[in-house]
């Protein structure tokens, strides 16, 4: 069986680079797996997945009829544009995600929490700790609704369409990245609008008694007056994002779906 695996190497080298850096990137840009697992066993279930794909593809019609590549300079475009693709997939639930913390963000900076910063291992850069918390929620979320298995679906049926070294770029993907990322600042506005809602409503409160009660420490009440609705109201209203990016995650991938 080992002596067969690697005649089946040997015989298609080319279509086993290409398979692999198609799915590398897509493990790259996947969420908890991009990140929260080390690279070495991120490379061995890359190429893990790829000898268990390659036979199905070596047989399918389309990859067989693939232009052959004569030259290095020939390789290394096919290379670079199936790891466009599998970026491309990657991309599109991380800018959902992106746009869910982009909530967070947007709850602390009304609230008045800006300086809890922390860095944020996916990103690499400074956010709220309520927006690392939105993260990490959505992608529990992510990985309990099985989006990594979709996301492996929709690797599969973009072999089935685009073959191995037959990548086109079309208009069509460019557009699925603008329509998602217009979907996660949307769904981001979407998980805080209660919130900044109940804060724009007690900064009002406050400002109300600090013309009824000129001698009082508005500064001092008012910021813990914010705190306090943030916390409840952010209380109830963290459920709710589950049910919003659940509900993004299906449109998203009906878009990956139908770009092929």
């Amino acid at each position: 069986m080992i002596a067969a695996a690697t005649d089946l190497l040997l015989s298609h080298l080319v279509l086993f680079l290409l398979v692999l850096t198609r799915l590398s990137t897509l493990l790259m840009a996947m969420p908890a797996v991009g990140v929260g697992v080390p690279k070495r066993v991120r490379a061995l279930l890359a190429i893990t997945l790829t000898l268990l794909l390659l036979p199905a593809i070596a047989g399918d019609e389309a990859a067989a009829s693939a232009p052959r590549i004569e030259n290095l300079i020939e390789l290394a475009i096919a290379i670079a544009r199936e790891a466009l693709i599998g970026m491309l997939i990657g991309t599109v639930i991380q800018l959902l995600i992106t746009g869910m913390q982009l909530g967070g963000e947007l709850i602390s900076s009304t609230g008045g929490m800006q300086l809890g910063d922390a860095q944020d291992p996916a990103t690499r850069s400074n956010m709220p700790a309520l927006a690392r918390l939105i993260g990490m929620l959505v992608t529990t979320v992510f990985l309990s609704l099985g989006g990594h298995r979709l996301m492996l679906t929709a690797l599969m049926d973009s072999f089935q369409s685009m073959a191995p070294g037959q990548v086109a770029i079309h208009e069509s993907m460019l557009s699925l990245v603008v329509g998602q990322l217009a979907g996660g600042v949307g769904a981001g506005v979407r998980l805080a609008a209660p919130v900044v809602t109940a804060l724009l409503l007690t900064n009002l409160v406050t400002g109300f008694i600090s013309r009824t009660l000129p001698g009082l420490n508005v500064l001092a009440i008012g910021l813990n007056i914010n705190a306090l609705a943030m916390l409840a109201v952010m209380a109830m209203a963290i459920g709710g994002a589950s049910w919003i990016f659940a509900e993004e995650l299906t449109i998203a991938m009906q878009r990956v779906a139908t770009m092929w």
